[in-house]
């Protein structure tokens, strides 16, 4: 049975709803056996479906008698993807949306429900000026989490920390499109050189906002079909994610270890400042990353990093102070990249949450034992939650550790971020990056 591209959009939100599936992977599998012609639409559809999923079940009860939670999946799935349509692609006529969605039910054998999704769209189409929201002065936490298709949990959590104002520039900005950043690899170009090879090979780019070299590309679909990218001349990685290594500060000849290392951009970048000089254990759980960090490291041109197979959960006597320095980039709820992952918006909850910081304690405490007496441990997240960031803090520094200043490894653009000396939280709306936590400690002697 051959499938319309609406139809394959639908399969895969049920796919990644079921399964709880992480989209970035279902999607990359899915797109091999879709017209190029169709990527970008698919891409956009089921991203954008996610991204604001929490805004289109508000509206979908608003003007159905069965609550969306309640629907069978492909109804609720084709629904939310044609109103994601009618909302916010203009491109395409809101009859067209309306007619592919009630083929796909009839296709489906649901033929007695076509005259119900057609009625409800139908109607909402009619009515969009009439749909109600909730009001800010009644209910902030709701009125803001279906404004900005942000959980409540979250929204609760951060105006703890934050002052509103705040708490809205930061959903706006996890609502903005994911920009593809990436990094020139220091040991085989510079940044003039980057500058011009890029342009030749007809990608546009902009400047990074605080680092020298990050840049912004344009115009490119497939990232690894770039002749300079097969050559180990640069790589995908988020700017604050780059700044970690800055924060590290490696020395040549440092023996580091990388302890939840996967993919090894961390690790590769941390060799570069080395010079290619030293020693990095890079470790993760799963065989097949280990893979992955062989095949990234090989392709810039490194050759210091030892992928290791390793539980980080699981002390190895082997490494008992053993390491100048540790790197704890540890596993998160990811809050601050839900721009770039928006199934992180249904698929984390606040039980979720609390569950990651009993493993990043567990984490931390074999991190400090690897580490020789006066070494250096930064820890770091790809999240904005107060209790893996500065929760986490107050644990390590229980455990014996003193905060380091880090305030000369930080870009002046980002000075503001810092929160004390040694640690510095990146909000999504301050440089347009990712949302990141940062923290280094020393060991005391």
């Amino acid at each position: 049975m051959n499938k319309t591209v609406r139809e394959q959009i639908v399969d895969l939100l049920i796919e990644i709803e079921k399964e709880a599936s992480y989209a970035q992977l279902v999607l990359k599998r899915a797109l091999q056996d879709i017209d190029a012609k169709d990527k970008g639409f698919v891409t956009e559809v089921v991203y954008g479906t996610l991204k604001y999923q929490i805004k289109l079940d508000y509206i979908l009860n608003q003007f159905s008698k069965t609550p969306v939670h309640r629907m069978k999946p492909l109804i609720r799935n084709v629904m939310r993807m044609s109103l994601y349509q009618m909302l916010y692609l203009d491109k395409v006529p809101t009859s067209a949306i309306i007619n592919e969605a009630v083929k796909i039910v009839k296709k489906r054998k649901f033929q007695n429900l076509s005259g119900f999704v057609n009625g409800i769209l139908r109607n909402i189409d009619r009515q969009r000026e009439q749909i109600t929201y909730p009001d800010e002065t009644k209910n902030l936490v709701l009125a803001m989490s279906i404004h900005y298709a942000i959980p409540e949990w979250m929204i609760e959590d951060w105006l703890k920390v934050y002052k509103e104002e705040e708490v809205k520039s930061i959903c706006e900005a996890l609502n903005e499109r994911a920009e593809v950043c990436v990094r020139y690899n220091t040991l085989k170009t510079n940044k003039l050189e980057f500058e011009e090879t890029l342009k030749v090979e007809g990608i546009q780019l902009k400047e990074g906002a605080f680092l020298e070299e990050a840049f912004y590309l344009k115009g490119v679909d497939n990232l690894q079909n770039s002749p300079s990218f097969k050559k180990g001349e640069w790589t995908v990685q988020d700017e604050s994610a780059m700044l970690v290594a800055h924060v590290m500060a490696p020395q040549k000849g440092d023996c580091i270890l990388d302890m939840c290392s996967a993919p090894g951009g961390k690790s590769i970048h941390m060799a570069e400042l080395m010079a290619n000089e030293g020693r990095i254990v890079s470790c993760d759980i799963h065989p097949h990353k280990l893979e992955l960090i062989k095949k990234n490291a090989k392709r810039m041109g490194i050759t210091i990093i030892e992928p290791t197979l390793q539980d980080g959960t699981l002390k190895n006597e082997c490494y008992v102070e053993a390491f100048d320095k540790v790197l704890l980039d540890a596993p998160c709820s990811g809050l601050g990249i839900m721009k770039r992952k928006p199934d992180i918006r249904t698929h984390k909850s606040k039980e979720g949450l609390l569950e990651i910081v009993a493993l990043q304690k567990k984490l931390a405490l074999a991190a400090i034992s690897y580490l020789k007496p006066g070494g250096r441990l930064v820890y770091s997240t790809c999240t904005i939650s107060h209790e893996e960031n500065e929760g986490m803090v107050s644990y390590i520094k229980a455990l014996g550790l003193e905060l380091e200043n880090i305030v000369d490894t930080i870009p002046n653009p980002l000075k503001k971020a810092i929160k004390e000396k040694g640690m510095i939280q990146i909000l999504p709306h301050m440089a347009g990056t990712d949302g990141f936590f940062i923290a280094s400690f020393k060991k005391g002697v």
